[in-house]
């Protein structure tokens, strides 16, 4: 196990390898520079362990995983902590993979839940759509979704003005000279990155998409164990009107607690 609470004043191992590789390494002093004001996150080393072996236990690449939980840190407020925001990250980056599925994904990142639920005779189905559904699950989504040159857009223009100089003979020193084939090549690039898209169609689908699909499954199966039950209980002598009280749940209460373990 790697020893996260180090010393003020004493350089780290993980310090060092940042240095040489350029890579960032979820730590107590890197997290806690990216928390919001006024909010406090459990950092054991238990759960630095699992943070830093996310690629390890669910296949979501780490690099991306890390960048992601400290651009996102600011959704851990209102209960919502950093192992729950650690959760939502690997299952929207596992749902976005092709013939993934909430239930696989569900069960990947929850793979100890699914195995209990499994061994009561349960589906998945039901749990993976409420998840799926649930109120940081769909902010991670919304973030994921943005395109790099939105989430990055200084970094981009910056590029752009790179490139933008370098076609103007501009090196990166006052008075760097910078040769017409450099010039040419910038000017080539420049064009490429501001060039507007040729494909100006819009695609549309028509239909239920899977999630829909599984909700409606999951309805469906609600529905038939409500009356293997309903016929049960007047066949044992129960009154019509308590009997014919459906107990289906169609939507999710502000407060009712999604499973994330």
């Amino acid at each position: 196990m790697i020893d996260y609470n180090i010393p003020k004043g004493k350089r780290s191992e993980i310090e060092e390898e940042m240095e040489h590789t350029g890579e960032l390494v979820l730590d107590r002093e890197t997290l806690s520079r990216y928390l919001p004001k006024g909010v406090s996150a459990k950092l054991t080393d238990e759960v630095l362990d699992m943070l830093n072996n996310v690629e390890l236990a669910t296949g979501v690449d780490q690099d991306l995983f890390n960048e992601q939980i400290c651009s996102y840190a600011h959704l851990i407020k209102n209960g919502a902590g950093i192992e729950k925001l650690a959760n939502a990250i690997k299952y929207v980056n596992l749902r976005m993979l092709p013939k993934m599925g909430n239930a696989k994904a569900w069960e990947i990142v929850f793979p100890d839940k699914a195995k209990e639920i499994r061994a009561r005779g349960q589906n998945v189905d039901s749990f993976a759509s409420m998840y799926n559904s649930s109120k940081l699950v769909v902010e991670v989504q919304k973030l994921v979704m943005v395109p790099v040159n939105i989430s990055h857009a200084p970094v981009h223009n910056a590029m752009l003005k790179k490139l933008f100089d370098l076609t103007n003979g501009i090196g990166a020193k006052e008075g760097d000279y910078v040769s017409p084939t450099v010039q040419m090549g910038a000017a080539v690039e420049l064009l490429k990155a501001t060039a507007m898209p040729e494909d100006t169609n819009m695609n549309i689908t028509v239909g239920l998409n899977e999630e829909a699909k599984t909700f409606q499954k999951s309805v469906m199966e609600q529905i038939a164990q409500v009356a293997a039950q309903q016929r049960d209980r007047l066949t044992k002598g129960e009154s019509i009107q308590d009997v014919q009280q459906l107990g289906i749940s169609f939507n999710k209460k502000e407060d009712e607690e999604v499973i994330d373990v």
